[in-house]
């Protein structure tokens, strides 16, 4: 079964992904591509979800969804555990259809609707399974480029509202903007995600925070360490110094430090915080990258850290 992208709020817009177990296929013919849209269809109307936008592929799936309920995780669950029940049934198999855990990108409210949506329609192209969008019937598109195709348990309006009040010619300027993405293929949306998970402003990404404060932390999703409310990195470098019986200014450029001080600091700034190798190189006095990841091997190796590692990290974490 997927397992749940543990963000959640009212309102929250979001990126999902779900794919074939071991790549498999998730459909095998159209009865089956008609089932799933079934379950979709079901799953929007029951979770009172918005659909903005949708692919339906070989052997995996794409929506874009605005959840006004906090409700996506058992969503989720009632899509993929209905349809997975249907296709074993239907094949004759057993066991998983799915991956692990679906993906997914939770995504600022404003500013990410058209590109998103076209990212999604133009799965088809890329793949490649045909030469223009409108040609996929098992995607939202047809409905954007057409009124008589439009799907009532599809949001449209949400997406068109960007090219004016009057649908007609909505859809021919939505239409324009998906040809001039195969024309002049743009950068994925997701390139620069946060975390591998959040789309949006730094004012966003502290709302996210914000939520996950507090919040135990899941293993299964290792990302969402790296949007957690964090430390700064003078907070770091004063503990760390403070537990070494030294001041954090003597890990300035051009001097030595012969204890694992300075070391455990660029560790659990790395490592535990996320911060990158140039913050880390700066806030410490490395000459270099390199210089900080040999500080890293240096941590990872002594094993003798690691009981201090982890009682500093605590406190980190918590202060």
């Amino acid at each position: 079964m997927a397992r749940p992208l543990r963000i959640q709020f009212p309102g929250a817009l979001y990126h999902v992904i779900s794919r074939g177990n071991g790549r498999g296929r998730i459909v095998l013919d159209n009865t089956d591509r008609e089932k799933r849209l079934d379950w979709l269809r079901r799953t929007v109307e029951t979770y009172a979800w918005r659909l903005h936008a949708f692919a339906l592929l070989g052997n995996h799936e794409h929506l874009f969804l605005e959840t006004p309920q906090a409700n996506l995780a058992a969503g989720m669950q009632y899509l993929n555990g209905s349809y997975t029940s249907y296709f074993n049934r239907r094949h004759r198999r057993c066991g998983h259809l799915f991956q692990g855990r679906y993906r997914g990108h939770v995504i600022e409210e404003e500013g990410h609707y058209l590109e998103v949506s076209r990212y999604i329609h133009l799965n088809a192209v890329r793949a490649p399974l045909v030469d223009w969008p409108e040609q996929w019937p098992w995607s939202s598109y047809p409905g954007y480029h057409a009124a008589r195709h439009a799907l009532p348990w599809v949001t449209y309006e949400r997406v068109l509202a960007d090219f004016g009040p009057d649908a007609a010619r909505a859809r021919r300027g939505y239409a324009a903007f998906v040809r001039a993405g195969m024309s002049a293929p743009p950068v994925s949306p997701f390139a620069g995600a946060i975390g591998g998970l959040v789309v949006g402003s730094a004012g966003f990404l502290e709302r996210i925070r914000a939520l996950l404060e507090g919040r135990p932390v899941d293993k299964a999703l290792p990302q969402l360490a790296k949007l957690r409310p964090r430390p700064s990195l003078e907070a770091i470098c004063g503990v760390v110094a403070s537990q070494f019986g030294r001041a954090a200014d003597s890990w300035a450029e051009g001097t030595r430090s012969d204890d694992a001080s300075r070391a455990v600091a660029a560790y659990l700034a790395r490592r535990r915080f996320g911060y990158s190798a140039r913050e880390v190189a700066e806030a410490l006095g490395y000459r270099s990258h390199g210089s900080v990841r040999n500080a890293l091997l240096r941590v990872e190796d002594a094993k003798s850290l690691s009981g201090m590692v982890e009682t500093l990290h605590r406190r980190l974490a918590n202060d």
